[in-house]
């Protein structure tokens, strides 16, 4: 194959899956030109371990000073990789998920053959604000949303509509960025071949820790994403969704008082628009500094 394709993958802190995600991808029947790694800021010895990768030449490594979250640190690699050479496509990746060998090659066939301008793995139709699944058995189907792991997209796409907008920190900036390519014309495919096996490192379950700081991101971004793509069916769709949450907490969740307090924050935050890392997911503490508290996706919206 003559396309070039450049990989981004972002990870924090999960060294020993870093590997075998690393050596899934090195494995692939058609490799990526090129392997970008953005750390964001880890701290256990995933350093020391992507030093010993410099010296390979179609890798680069970005060492972020600080953890501004999978959104912040995939807009920088897709926007340093734009800088590099001229790639056909960005294959974005996680480090909990390891891909079969015929994963990229598979892709690659096929949205070269549509005119998808983001083929994923995983996706929905929305309806009336809902996510609806997409037809089971088959294979390859234009979705109005793809989840950005694991999905290939245009070089042409990212340069006409801009990369993920990190203002987002941490969920829903693919919902977003796919509403926004579709915003401009492109559409959105998703290719059910099962060739990924995804770990869910970053937490599963109804009533956990991992979705007490994700309810207050789900509900901050959703209502930033409501705002600058409105509608009234959206808005509906959005009010229903936190009250169904709200309820389920207040009448299930053994820390209702705090899952309850964190997605009415993230509600008002919305509201305001603010957007950046707000919430700790490792202490749930805010950060009251005002350069991450002020900022606004509107405004970040307006230079795509």
């Amino acid at each position: 194959m003559s396309e070039k394709v450049c990989a981004v993958i972002v990870t924090y802190n999960r060294l020993e899956t870093l590997r075998t995600a690393l050596e899934h991808i090195l494995a692939q029947t058609v490799p990526p030109a090129t392997i970008l790694i953005a750390d964001n800021n880890s701290t256990d010895g995933t350093r020391d371990f992507l030093y010993t990768l410099q010296d390979r030449e179609n890798i680069h490594c970005l060492y972020l000073d600080a953890n501004i979250g999978s959104a912040g640190a995939i807009a920088r690699a897709m926007s340093y990789g734009l800088t590099l050479s001229a790639y056909d496509y960005f294959w974005i990746l996680d480090d909990d998920t390891f891909y079969e060998k015929h994963a990229l090659r598979e892709l690659i066939d096929h949205i070269k053959t549509t005119e998808f301008s983001l083929l994923g793995l995983h996706g929905a139709r929305i309806r009336f604000g809902k996510k609806i699944p997409l037809t089971p058995g088959l294979q390859l189907q234009q979705a109005d949303y793809a989840l950005i792991d694991g999905a290939l997209i245009r070089t042409a796409a990212i340069r006409a509509v801009g990369v993920v907008n990190e203002k987002f920190f941490m969920m829903c900036d693919d919902h977003e960025y796919c509403m926004r390519l579709r915003k401009h014309g492109f559409t959105i495919g998703v290719l059910q071949n099962g060739s990924d096996n995804r770990l869910y490192l970053g937490g599963q379950g109804r009533f956990t820790r991992a979705t007490l700081w994700r309810g207050y991101y789900s509900s901050r971004n959703h209502l930033l994403i409501l705002k600058q793509y409105f509608s009234w069916i959206n808005l509906l769709g959005y009010i229903f969704l936190q009250a169904k949450l709200l309820i389920a907490a207040a009448l299930w969740a053994p820390d209702r008082f705090q899952r309850i307090k964190l997605r009415l924050l993230g509600i008002w935050h919305g509201m305001r628009g603010i957007g950046g890392k707000t919430l700790d997911p490792h202490t749930l503490k805010f950060n009251r500094s005002k350069s991450n508290v002020s900022l606004s996706l509107s405004k970040a919206a307006s230079t795509n």
